[in-house]
Formats: C-alpha cells, structure tokens, sequence
C-alpha cells in the first residue's frame, strides 16, 4: 500500500515510516501540511496519514482540502495526534477521516490499525 504521511513532527514521521516499511508499505511524507496537498497529489497514496496539531495548517483544515480533491475524496484519512478527547476523533471524522489513532503509536500495531482502516487498500 502507498502512504503519504503529513506531520510537522520530523521525528515522528521517521518512526511512522519505519514501522510501515517493515510492514512492506510504500511511505512518503511532508512536514508542512500547507505544502502537502501538491505532494499528495503527485504520490496518489492509498492512504494518508495527518497529524491533527501542525502549524499553518492543520490536520482538520488539510482533511477539508483534500476532501474537496476529487481524485483523493475516497483515499482514506488516518489522523494521528497525541489529544485523546473524543471531542477531537469526532471533529476529526465530521471533517472527512476515515479514523484516528492516538499518540504515541505503539510499533507493534500501528501498520495493522492503519490496514485495518485503509480496509486493505493495494
């Protein structure tokens, strides 16, 4: 599966991105949620990956664009944020995700939760 992760959080993108390739996925990133709609445009991911709390940009803004993209409308959206409120999985949702995983992501489940909400997506 190609994934595109967008987090303003360098560190964070290396340990998302390791997990997935260990799992046999493909990854690209951005740190810049207000450069990242182009990127994602360009990589045509099967999933994205968006962290809710980013500068510029944010995580609900960023699902709002690429929710109004019709060639990504129906690409799965994961959000990732260290808020575990159901406040912000809901508000995540209204704005287009198709799912929320909180952080810190744990390693030995991550890419399966992504899977599973991605519903498998080659």
């Amino acid at each position: 599966m190609k994934i595109f992760i967008v987090d303003d959080d360098y560190e964070a993108i290396q340990v998302m991105q390791a997990v997935l390739e260990s799992a046999g996925h493909e990854v690209n990133s951005n740190v810049s949620g207000a450069r990242a709609v182009s990127a994602v445009m360009a990589t045509k991911p099967d999933c994205i990956i968006i962290d809710l709390m980013m500068a510029a940009l944010d995580g609900l803004d960023l699902c709002d664009e690429i929710r109004q993209i019709s060639a990504l409308d129906e690409t799965p959206i994961v959000m990732v944020s260290a808020r575990d409120a159901d406040h912000w999985k809901e508000k995540a949702v209204e704005h287009g995700a198709s799912g929320y995983i909180t952080k810190p992501i744990d390693p030995a489940t991550f890419a399966g939760q992504i899977e599973d909400i991605a519903g498998g997506a080659n």
